[in-house]
């Protein structure tokens, strides 16, 4: 839905006007099942993320349309790995500039960072409230790219005051069948991925000569700072504050994603100047009434959590998903891997 909804169109529905616009709804997207039931095998991961870069994967037909950007709205416990490493390697060295992995942080408000969001030369993403505060779910560290907005729930001490009701996108009302179009608000860095990943899509839109390390760079320098509070009890990112917290570079990502930034890097690469913005002071009413219940969340035991299975459908999710891979930005008709991509024995995410 943030990817590819129908703009000015509506969702389908002809008694309804359409209620969320895509971030890039003139882009294509090629959607990869890298899944069965219970989860998903790194080992098909990696197939999904070679397969959907055009990369050549056995027992399955050549893509005819390689996709540039990889959106990965979920992720696993473990570090990165050399299955991992060795396919976003792949990814970046494809011809006409590679293939970009953008990869959701993890809901576990962690300091350490789901992979592959945790691998070398991913876009990692961060998720931030509406007042540019970290997410209480949302993991953090120096890994993290750059941070979006990603719905804030009611979790945490802070939550009565600071929840939001999430990021709106389509959904279906059926659990089972296919139902009535509708919408929902969700939560989490999974959601806070595509809204990267489509920024990403636009970047290239403009200039589809840059390569995987002017995307990153250029991401890292439209960012906008983060925010910051004079508000007592207001603290940094740590594991002994990893609720709703002050981000900095070294936790959240080089700053607060701005499109239109990113867009002006794209277009002059080489002599892109970001302007000089101070970073906004939050303080509120709601704000100071969050504080005075002391901290949003305990510190985080040592050593500090990691976010289960993958924490790919939000911040409330179970613990092992049914992971969807995206491949945005391709040409054609969307396909899918099968054979032995759709197993849907129970097994560990990815």
């Amino acid at each position: 839905g943030q990817l590819a909804a129908l703009t000015n169109g509506g969702d389908g529905d002809p008694m309804r006007p359409g209620g969320v616009a895509a971030m890039n709804w003139n882009g294509r997207v090629l959607p990869v099942r890298v899944a069965g039931k219970c989860g998903a095998d790194v080992a098909d991961i990696v197939d999904g993320m070679r397969w959907a870069a055009g990369l050549p994967v056995a027992g399955v037909p050549p893509n005819p349309n390689p996709a540039r950007i990889i959106n990965i709205s979920f992720g696993g416990s473990a570090a990165c790995g050399n299955l991992y490493q060795q396919a976003i390697d792949e990814l970046r060295a494809l011809p006409n500039g590679g293939a970009v992995v953008v990869a959701a942080a993890g809901n576990g408000w962690s300091s350490t960072i789901s992979r592959p969001a945790s691998c070398n030369g991913v876009v990692g993403v961060g998720a931030l409230n509406r007042d540019g505060f970290k997410s209480n779910y949302s993991n953090f560290g120096p890994k993290v790219v750059v941070s979006t907005v990603g719905g804030d729930d009611n979790d945490g001490t802070w939550g009565p005051y600071l929840a939001d009701s999430g990021i709106v996108t389509i959904g279906n009302a059926s659990a089972t069948s296919p139902g009535l179009p509708t919408y929902y608000g969700e939560f989490g860095t999974s959601f806070s991925t595509p809204i990267v990943a489509g920024a990403v899509s636009l970047m290239l839109s403009v200039n589809p000569a840059l390569t995987v390390e002017q995307v990153i760079q250029g991401l890292r320098a439209s960012a906008r700072p983060h925010v910051t509070s004079s508000v007592p009890g207001v603290g940094s990112c740590s594991d002994a504050n990893p609720g709703r917290c002050l981000c900095t570079s070294a936790t959240c990502g080089a700053g607060i994603l701005d499109v239109k930034r990113a867009l002006d890097f794209a277009a002059a690469p080489t002599s892109y100047a970001p302007p000089m913005l101070s970073a906004p002071d939050v303080d509120s009413p709601e704000l100071r009434s969050a504080v005075a219940l002391g901290q949003d969340r305990p510190a985080n035991p040592l050593p500090p959590p990691q976010a289960s299975g993958g924490g790919g459908g939000g911040a409330s999710s179970a613990p092992w998903i049914v992971a969807l891979l995206l491949a945005t930005c391709a040409l054609g008709a969307a396909q899918r891997l099968s054979s032995r991509k759709a197993r849907t024995r129970c097994r560990r995410a990815g």
